[in-house]
């Protein structure tokens, strides 16, 4: 018998933000060329703040991946951006490490941070049905790998 679908609307909020956040920066990262190997959200212990992480293979990258991989720095936060804004569900977008993570890499690229968010919100769009349903997988079993993807 096959498991029903988990719908995002049934975890708490920011649960399911991280797990769209996430998604979104992995499904941009397969997008751009990128092995992921795993998807994952937590609660930390101390202040119950919701995290996450999405980690690929690569610990290189040649230049002519970098401007996907930055793509899928900011494909996170559009994706959280496009769920809040679909479901009508508030809170803060958090992508201070995201932004982080763009200005040390980007530095030499050529795509402004602007161009790049661009970019991923029109692939959030393009993708979004297989972000929402992966997005609940990954809320419900707080891993998944990337084979799963």
């Amino acid at each position: 018998m096959l498991k029903a679908q988990p719908q995002l609307d049934a975890f708490e909020s920011e649960w399911a933000a991280a797990a769209v956040h996430e998604i979104g920066h992995a499904v941009a990262h397969q997008h751009a060329g990128l092995k992921v190997r795993r998807v994952r959200i937590w609660k930390t212990w101390f202040s119950g703040a919701v995290r996450g992480q999405t980690d690929i293979a690569e610990s290189w990258l040649p230049d002519e991946l970098l401007p996907g991989y930055l793509v899928a720095c900011m494909a996170g936060p559009e994706a959280e951006m496009h769920w809040r804004a679909i479901s009508g569900r508030r809170g803060k977008t958090v992508s201070h490490g995201d932004d982080v993570e763009f200005r040390k890499v980007g530095k030499g690229v050529g795509l402004s941070k602007r161009d790049a968010r661009k970019l991923a919100r029109e692939l959030v769009v393009e993708e979004w049905g297989r972000i929402e349903v992966l997005a609940g997988w990954l809320a419900e079993s707080g891993s998944l790998r990337g084979g799963a993807l």
